[in-house]
């Protein structure tokens, strides 16, 4: 047991909630995301509010065994992430590329509907995940002096996997 006294605050640096990165790209041909090209992923810097939950589904295995105790497996997960995403226009005026992405993926149907995404911390290597998602979006603001916001929610379709974190060098 540990004594109330012994008890001392965790020496270090508090984590800040903007160190997550999140990326997005297209889904290959061949559905298999890991064979995405470093280079295909975009990343999308103009982001508030992501908050990614994954809670899981689980199936009552409740026996006489258990006495009168609920025992649940779990059997899978739930992938959601709401986030918002400030729209920055070019000098065309076209949005950024990953939020045209995104908006197209949203406005399509079936597969077209889904992305790949990738999100990890900027400086924990065990915080990294990726998967599929279908994106939804709704328009965020519509002030007549508000910033463009487009609030978007993906949806997995298929486990959220862990991966090696992409943005920390782990050579030696």
């Amino acid at each position: 047991m540990t004594a109330f006294a012994d008890v001392k605050p965790t020496v270090g640096d508090a984590a800040g909630s903007f160190e997550w990165l999140l990326d997005v790209a297209p889904i290959p041909a061949n559905g298999d995301i890991s064979s995405i090209a470093e280079g295909t992923w975009l990343n999308v810097p103009d982001i508030n509010g992501f908050a990614p939950a994954n809670a899981p589904k689980t199936k009552d295995r409740t026996t006489y065994a258990n006495k009168g105790q609920t025992k649940n497996t779990k059997r899978g997960s739930d992938f959601t992430a709401p986030v918002s995403i400030l729209g920055i226009r070019d000098n065309t005026g076209e949005f950024q590329p990953e939020l045209v992405l995104l908006i197209e993926a949203a406005d399509a149907d079936g597969d077209d509907n889904n992305v790949a995404y990738r999100y990890y911390h900027a400086t924990s290597g065990v915080l990294a995940y990726a998967g599929t998602a279908g994106v939804n979006w709704t328009r965020a603001n519509s002030g007549p002096d508000d910033d463009e916001w487009f609030d978007f929610t993906f949806t997995g379709q298929g486990d959220r996997v862990k991966i090696t974190n992409p943005g920390i060098d782990v050579t030696p």
